[in-house]
């Protein structure tokens, strides 16, 4: 195996090695190197797919790895948030229903077009942000709720996708003898 097929999951794997790093920056009041690492693994999360497509080692498990060390570390943050009593734990929820939900649709289709959907690491990233800078109740529900938003119309998006997707290949399947004149 050519070693350079590892170096997009290693960048990958950069967002788990951060997320206890990030606890202990943040739990240290130092907001400036929580901030700095957070642009650090949201670059990681751009650049493991460029690495990918640059080399031409894109694969399905590079594809999924990519979305689980992004949930591994986003939803870390918002445990650790929610066991200083920032968020709900109904919010942590729906951030692995959101997950799940990629993951699924992901797998019954090989392609969701999902305008909203594909966002939502990025959503989840700007709470954090949000979160560190403005640390108020304001900013807590805003998050959450904006969340809950995002993730509606993302589940909605991909169940229309779904849909067309099974009906264009019923479509397809149909015989001429079978299509009704």
């Amino acid at each position: 195996m050519k070693k350079s097929k590892l170096i997009p999951s290693a960048i990958s794997s950069l967002r788990i090695i951060a997320l206890p790093l990030f606890i202990y920056l943040f739990n240290s009041a130092n907001l400036i190197g929580s901030i700095l690492l957070l642009i650090f693994c949201v670059a990681t999360d751009f650049f493991d797919g460029f690495a990918a497509r640059h080399l031409d080692v894109t694969s399905t498990f590079g594809y999924y790895y990519d979305a689980i060390t992004d949930f591994i570390f986003t939803a870390g943050v918002y445990v650790y948030f929610t066991i200083l009593g920032d968020y709900q734990i109904w919010f942590i929820t729906l951030i692995a229903v959101a997950f799940a939900q990629f993951m699924i649709t992901s797998y019954l289709a090989k392609k969701v077009y999902d305008p909203v959907g594909r966002y939502i690491g990025s959503a989840l990233y700007i709470g954090i942000t949000l979160t560190i800078l403005y640390s108020t109740q304001f900013v807590f529900d805003f998050v959450q709720y904006a969340f809950m938003v995002f993730l509606a119309v993302s589940l909605i998006s991909r169940i229309i996708t779904l849909k067309r997707k099974k009906s264009k290949i019923e479509t397809n399947n149909k015989t001429p003898e079978s299509v009704q004149r």
